[in-house]
């Protein structure tokens, strides 16, 4: 007996058609800026299929209408955020995501993050870059950050610094990464055997297929 599809209906593979949601890891990568969670993350997608969604994915948008630290270029930030997370988990996609936290201040923001990810079906995990102050400030001059919206200038970042504490892990059990000397492909593979990642040279693809 042959079945009619109703095409009116979205088509639910991961639940409807296969009967479970698919699992998936997000890695939320934070620091300062200039610790290196772009191209750690991108070590990540390179060397186990992760797709980023890195800091300004959401942050350049909301410039283009709203001021840096308003309510509104916040909400709009989070909103970005929160979609492509929410989304990227109920695919089951494997996600590295970045941004820059600051200790207590951006806690609701975290929690709402990770509520994204885990209400559709991901398993989180938190990673601290934690490199030198020496190293902070030499990165935030280079000049492959001078083309983009990033923190380029060290006396900023020093003021940050002072004014937030951008150094405390946000939970005690996050597992913290000295990159001060250590290449992006050796951070990335420390985070990948703690979460448990399969590399895609190793038969996995970026789709977990």
């Amino acid at each position: 007996m042959r079945h009619r599809i109703d095409r009116t209906q979205p088509i639910r593979y991961e639940v409807d058609v296969i009967g479970r949601r698919r699992s998936c890891e997000h890695v939320i990568l934070y620091g300062p800026p200039g610790a290196g969670k772009l191209t750690v993350a991108r070590a990540l997608a390179g060397g186990y299929g992760m797709r980023v969604v890195d800091n300004h994915l959401s942050v350049d948008p909301a410039l283009r209408l709203f001021d840096f630290g308003t309510p509104e270029f916040a909400d709009v930030v989070e909103q970005i955020r929160v979609t492509l997370l929410g989304a990227a988990a109920r695919a089951g996609l494997d996600v590295v995501s970045t941004f820059v936290y600051a200790h207590l201040v951006d806690d609701d923001h975290l929690a709402t993050l990770i509520s994204a990810s885990q209400d559709g079906g991901a398993h989180v995990t938190l990673v601290q870059l934690a490199p030198s102050l020496d190293a902070l400030l030499l990165r935030v001059g280079a000049p492959s950050r001078a083309a983009t919206s990033k923190i380029t200038d060290p006396a900023l970042l020093r003021r940050l610094l002072i004014d937030f504490d951008l150094r405390t892990p946000a939970r005690s059990d996050d597992l913290v990464i000295d990159n001060t000397a250590l290449p992006a492909a050796a951070a990335a593979q420390l985070i990948a055997d703690h979460v448990g990642l399969v590399p895609v040279d190793a038969g996995r693809s970026p789709d977990r297929g």
